[in-house]
């Protein structure tokens, strides 16, 4: 692969859903054996902080630091069914001992963006809170024009963050490598391509989310994760179809003897 072409087609966000959804189901016991299995690691982490931080008289705000582990956890893991998926949809005939690889591999970059994503999004979040709870104080047109433009800035950076995971996988193939600034300035780019596709993606893969967490949270312990990474993973290949960095694959069309109709 190479890292940038120009483009040769419009990207179509339901061909990516369905392929995307296809793929999930086609490897349906993968997604719910991995997705859970990223669940419990997650949990198991998160019941240990929550251990740890018990025995703290006086939980200040610093005492969220705690948490941290457990997030940390389940974006390695999630860094490890990203790689599977991309190995999936590629037809490079992945097994599930993979996912162990792709977080060893993608170990030290994967940390790097992931302390980046949380830092900025802290920080993005923070500053629209506090412009907000300033107009509601205070009013004023300048707390109400910073607000807005805060919450501009927050929803860009969310839109960017659907494909970082993608991207740093993809990466790997890439001559630039997995880097932090590059994922940070190829996912600015491509959001800023695409408006239409990435709200889109946006907006569905919310909606999915909210799908999986009505029975008691189940789908988001046994499928949200898995499921997700195939469809964000065909989104960003649709994308590259686009740019003419990957070929698309030719439609299968099954081979039926030709009959008269009866």
């Amino acid at each position: 692969m190479t890292d940038e072409q120009t483009p040769s087609k419009p990207a179509s966000l339901n061909k990516a859903l369905k392929l995307g959804f296809r793929a999930a189901y086609d490897s349906l016991g993968y997604v719910v054996a991995a997705s859970f299995a990223a669940f419990l690691i997650t949990a198991i982490v998160l019941t240990l902080m929550g251990l740890l931080s018990a025995n703290v008289k006086q939980l200040h705000p610093a005492g969220m630091l705690l948490g941290l582990p457990a997030l940390l956890a389940a974006w390695l893991g999630a860094v490890g069914i990203f790689y599977y998926a991309k190995k999936a949809i590629y037809h490079e005939a992945p097994a599930p001992a993979d996912t162990l690889e792709g977080i060893r591999k993608l170990a030290g970059p994967a940390i790097a963006l992931f302390v980046v994503d949380g830092l900025v999004s802290a920080l993005l979040l923070g500053d629209l809170v506090f412009f907000l709870l300033a107009f509601r104080a205070n009013g004023g047109l300048a707390f109400a024009a910073l607000g807005i433009i805060s919450a501009y800035i927050a929803l860009m950076w969310f839109l960017m963050s659907l494909y970082h995971l993608p991207l740093l996988v993809a990466q790997l193939t890439m001559d630039s490598g997995p880097k932090v600034l590059v994922i940070l300035r190829k996912s600015f780019l491509i959001a800023a391509d695409n408006p239409g596709f990435t709200v889109g993606l946006f907006v569905a893969i919310i909606a999915f989310a909210v799908l999986c967490a009505l029975p008691a949270m189940i789908g988001i312990a046994l499928l949200f994760p898995g499921a997700a990474a195939f469809v964000l993973t065909c989104s960003l290949r649709e994308l590259f179809i686009k740019y003419g960095i990957v070929e698309e694959e030719p439609e299968i069309v099954e081979d039926k003897p030709w009959k008269l109709p009866s």
